[in-house]
């Protein structure tokens, strides 16, 4: 009988890197990656509330502009108004 041909490494060594194969690199790549956008996303994510929040914001003081202008409005009729008035009284008199 010949030589029995043992393998380089015996069972214990090759059993503790069984875990490192391409799939489970490929699994490491993937979270890391997943990662990574989690990271931007969420900091995006908190631009985009700052934003939406500043736009209601501005959308909340035109919104109350264009609900007072009638008010305003009418406040300066009234006063062109009574000066209208006021001067055709005087002129009246003059006369």
């Amino acid at each position: 009988m010949g030589e029995v041909i043992r393998p380089y490494l015996e069972l214990p060594a090759r059993l503790s890197q069984v875990w490192l194969n391409r799939w489970t690199l490929l699994f490491f790549l993937i979270l890391a990656h997943l990662i990574s956008i989690h990271a931007s996303l969420q900091s995006d994510i908190e631009n985009a509330k700052q934003e939406a929040l500043a736009a209601c914001l501005t959308l909340e003081k035109t919104g109350s502009i264009l609900a007072s202008l009638p008010h305003f409005a009418a406040h300066g009729l009234n006063a062109l108004t009574s000066k209208g008035i006021e001067a055709s009284v005087s002129a009246l008199g003059t006369t």
